[in-house]
């Protein structure tokens, strides 16, 4: 919950606007921080670092209670992030965290965590099976993932890399782990 003092929050923006909505909240004083990362994408087999947001749709604002509305209305703005109508501040310990990654010279990767466990659905982003759907059978040492996928009541169980799959929600009230609640 916000108060007087200035809090870190996130701030959800229009897909490609990250920074329209980073440089418009600067102008009005307000102090944000818009983690970037250079990511290569495997999926045009190039190698060509390109600069991306590290959280696609979301920077983050060091607001007070007075600069809510202030900062909802900026042009390119959808919403402050929050749960049960409530603002969900981001303690400095993660801002600090994720600035020590990024300004690190050392090389990562994103590894979204939740919802690839044994048993979860996926569906095949990239590669040959592109479009199939299946359920994660398990994790292997070289990491990549064992997943069946169904086909007339067969199921072939095929060894797939970590970036050519995306979780699927199980239930209507399942949401990614990287898609926060907005309001």
């Amino acid at each position: 919950m916000l108060t007087s003092k200035h809090e870190w929050v996130a701030v959800f923006c229009c897909t490609g606007s990250e920074h329209l909505v980073n440089r418009r909240l600067a102008e009005q004083g307000i102090e944000t921080y818009l983690p970037m990362w250079h990511n290569c994408d495997r999926r045009l087999k190039r190698n060509v670092p390109e600069q991306v947001p590290l959280f696609p749709g979301y920077l983050f604002a060091k607001i007070n209670d007075r600069q809510i509305y202030q900062t909802r209305t900026v042009k390119g703005c959808i919403a402050i992030v929050s749960s049960h109508h409530e603002i969900q501040v981001v303690p400095q310990r993660d801002i600090d965290n994720v600035k020590a990654f990024v300004d690190s010279e050392q090389k990562f990767f994103l590894h979204e965590t939740a919802k690839l466990v044994k048993g979860s659905h996926v569906r095949v982003t990239d590669g040959e099976f592109s479009g199939m759907r299946g359920r994660l059978i398990k994790g292997c040492k070289d990491g990549n993932f064992a997943v069946s996928i169904e086909v007339l009541n067969t199921s072939f169980v095929v060894r797939l890399k970590r970036a050519e799959l995306a979780p699927i929600a199980d239930g209507p009230a399942e949401q990614p782990s990287r898609i926060m609640t907005a309001i």
